[in-house]
C-alpha cells in the first residue's frame, strides 16, 4: 500500500496511508524532521509493517537515520511503529501517563489483534516497547540545525497527550488534539479539559498544523476543532435517544472519516 507523502520542505515530510481502517493506521499522520543529526519522526504508526514505509520513504529522499521517535499520545494506531525504529537504536520519547497507558494497554491489544486471522498478518511483529525517556512537562532535542520543543499537552484527547513544535520551521504536530475530517475519538478524552488544551495549541508560535488525521493546514483546522467539540455536545444533549444523536451528527459532519468514533461521543449521555 502506498504511503502519501505531503512535503512541507527539503527536510519535512508528512506520511500517512489516508482512509480510516486498522489496515491504513487509521489514516494517523507520521511527520518527520530531518536535522544534520538525525531525522525525528512524530507518531509512526499502528504496525512495524507500517514503520517500514516509513523508513522506505525517507531513504527515497535522503532523509538521515531516525535518531528519535516522539510519541504524542498512546493510541496504537500513532505509537505501535515505533518499536521498528527502537529496535534500529532510536530513542523513543512519551509523556510519562502515556507511557504508563502503552504498558497497560499495549500487550492485550496485540494479542487480540495477532489472534484475528484478518490482522494477524499486519501484527505479526508487532512488539509493545517501553519508550526509552519518559518527560513530565516538556523534553528538548536540537538536531544540529532544528531545535525541537516537546511539551505536555493532556489530560485532553488522553491523559498523556504531548505536541511537538519546530520553532524555526513554524510547524506544529498535535497528534488527536486535533483531526480534520475526522471523527474525533473520545474515548480516553477529557472533555472539560479539551477547549483550554486546544487554545493553548493555537497559541503556540506556529503557522502549520500537523493534526492526528487528515489535512495538514493553519490555524483555521484548531479552532475548526474546537467548534466541532461544541456542536457534537450540542447534538447529544439535544437527542433523545442515542440513535438520534449519532444520526445528527453524521448529518452535520457530511463526508468526515472515521464514522466508527460517533458512539464515542455517546458514551456520557446521561
Amino acid at each position: 500500500m502506498p504511503l502519501h507523502e505531503i512535503v512541507f520542505s527539503p527536510r519535512l515530510l508528512v506520511l500517512t496511508l489516508g482512509g480510516d481502517t486498522v489496515s491504513t493506521s487509521y489514516g494517523a499522520n507520521c511527520l518527520a524532521a530531518a536535522g544534520a543529526r538525525g531525522t525525528l519522526l512524530v507518531d509512526p504508526l499502528i504496525a512495524p509493517a507500517h514503520a517500514r514505509l516509513v523508513s522506505e520513504a525517507l531513504a527515497r529522499r535522503a532523509f538521515p537515520e531516525v535518531t528519535h521517535v516522539v510519541l504524542t499520545h498512546h493510541h496504537t494506531d500513532h505509537a505501535l511503529g515505533a518499536s521498528w525504529f527502537a529496535a534500529l537504536g532510536a530513542q523513543v520519547v512519551a509523556q510519562r501517563r502515556c507511557a504508563e497507558a502503552m504498558a497497560a494497554f499495549h500487550p492485550a491489544l496485540v494479542a487480540q489483534r495477532r489472534a484475528d486471522p484478518a490482522l494477524a498478518a499486519l501484527f505479526a511483529d508487532a512488539e509493545p516497547r517501553a519508550p526509552s525517556v519518559v518527560f513530565d512537562e516538556g523534553w528538548q532535542v536540537d538536531l544540529g540545525d532544528l531545535p525541537v520543543e516537546v511539551r505536555r499537552a493532556g489530560p485532553a484527547h488522553t491523559p498523556g497527550d504531548a505536541v511537538v513544535l519546530l520553532p524555526s520551521e513554524g510547524v506544529v504536530a498535535c497528534g488527536d488534539l486535533v483531526s480534520a475530517g475526522y471523527h474525533f475519538n473520545y474515548e480516553d478524552a477529557d472533555p472539560a479539559t479539551l477547549p483550554a488544551a486546544l487554545a493553548a495549541l493555537a497559541a503556540l508560535p506556529a503557522e502549520r498544523f500537523v493534526p492526528g488525521h487528515g489535512p495538514p493546514g493553519g490555524r483555521e483546522i484548531v479552532e475548526a476543532q474546537a467548534r466541532y467539540h461544541e456542536e457534537v455536545a450540542r447534538l447529544v444533549a439535544a437527542s433523545g435517544t442515542a440513535d438520534e444523536a449519532r444520526a445528527a451528527i453524521y448529518a452535520r459532519f457530511p463526508g468526515f472519516l472515521l464514522a466508527a468514533a460517533i458512539d464515542t461521543a455517546l458514551a456520557r449521555r446521561p
